[in-house]
């Protein structure tokens, strides 16, 4: 029920809290912690018959030697609730140790609780993300669903909303979302409901949320809250799905989007391109950008995307690319020398918009 490495833990601080010997036994009898490593993995004859017993058992130095690896102490059960779990043992005369050893074993008790709900918390927490890894891989069926809720000790009813959040460019500085390492600070952080959310990170590290009803209406307040507050932030808000079948939709619809780039709160709605071309396979998409797009250098190919993200307007991308309009015009000239595409007219600009999408599909993270 507990393990050596807790229970040394517990024998080290109640030994520098108390300035006592202490010992830890198993439900064996076998010594798992003490103040004397020397004494771990010997068996403890006063700890069996507690064990037998359930009972406290006394040990003076003249009685201690006839017991075998047993010196003169105290020895006290250890209870998780009714179950008994070990002993604890605390060395010297017992009409010197005795007053406080119940006391001790009383202290050691409170940190196996301790221990067995941070063990439990942590499991849970497991469950949780192997649910969101299932959950992106479409491999949860709604039964399976609601059984690994029961597991992770919540209950996430429909509407379901899903939002991935995203540190797009981690920097050298400490911002609120390092906190989200702790499976705990996450609920905190993001001031969720562990009881109606599931917060786990996928493994590139982006923290996937799902929320029943209100739950998710708040959580969408709360992620518009941080990125206004944390530049660097991106979130993905993928919208509700009114039954199990929908969230399968709309994780698989999340799971393609790309999110590089993404800073602020983005639609999944918004992305419908890039995610149809992120269906295709990764060889078609590579080609088919080098094809189209492979000959322009990197100033073109982000005159491109400027023009592009002010819907072909010719003034408002000048300005943002803080150049003249005739300089856009001359740029916008070379992408037709090079591409044979015309980005000033609609087939074509459709042509290089999708190439510009699979380029970036195709780059690294």
């Amino acid at each position: 029920m507990i393990d050596g490495v807790a229970a040394q833990a517990i024998v080290d601080d109640i030994a520098e809290r108390l300035g006592v010997r202490v010992n830890v036994m198993d439900d064996h009898g076998v010594i798992i912690a003490s103040s004397d490593r020397s004494r771990v993995g010997g068996l403890h004859e006063g700890a069996l018959r507690v064990l037998r017993t359930g009972r406290l058992f006394a040990v003076t130095s003249e009685e201690a030697l006839a017991l075998t690896g047993t010196r003169a102490g105290v020895n006290m059960p250890l209870r998780l609730g009714n179950e008994l779990v070990g002993v604890v043992g605390v060395s010297g005369e017992p009409s010197i140790v005795g007053e406080i050893a119940q006391a001790i074993a009383r202290m050691a008790e409170l940190m196996v609780i301790q221990q067995a709900f941070l063990g439990e918390a942590g499991w849970r927490h497991r469950v949780r993300l192997q649910m969101i890894e299932d959950l992106r891989a479409g491999h949860l069926t709604e039964a399976g669903w609601r059984q690994r809720q029961q597991l992770a000790g919540c209950r996430v009813e429909p509407p379901y909303h899903l939002l991935v959040i995203d540190r797009v460019t981690p920097g050298p500085g400490r911002g609120p979302l390092d906190a989200l390492e702790d499976p705990s600070e996450r609920y905190r952080l993001l001031e969720a409901d562990e009881a109606g959310t599931i917060i786990a990170p996928d493994t590139r590290g982006a923290l996937w949320a799902v929320a029943g009803g209100s739950a998710g209406i708040a959580l969408r307040h709360r992620t518009s809250a941080l990125c206004r507050a944390e530049r660097d932030l991106g979130v993905l808000d993928a919208g509700h799905a009114d039954d199990f079948p929908g969230l399968l939709e709309l994780a698989a619809r999340a799971g393609l989007a790309p999110r590089r780039r993404l800073r602020g709160v983005v639609l999944l709605s918004s992305l419908e391109l890039p995610v149809l071309l992120a269906g295709l396979a990764p060889a078609t998409r590579s080609d088919a950008a080098a094809r189209i797009v492979g000959p322009l250098p990197g100033e073109l190919l982000h005159t491109l995307r400027v023009y592009f993200a002010h819907d072909r307007n010719v003034g408002d991308a000048a300005r943002a690319l803080n150049v003249h309009r005739n300089t856009l015009a001359y740029r916008l000239g070379r992408v037709e020398h090079l591409t044979g595409r015309d980005p000033r007219a609609f087939q074509d600009a459709v042509v290089l918009q999708v190439a510009l999408h699979l380029r970036d599909l195709s780059a690294p993270e």
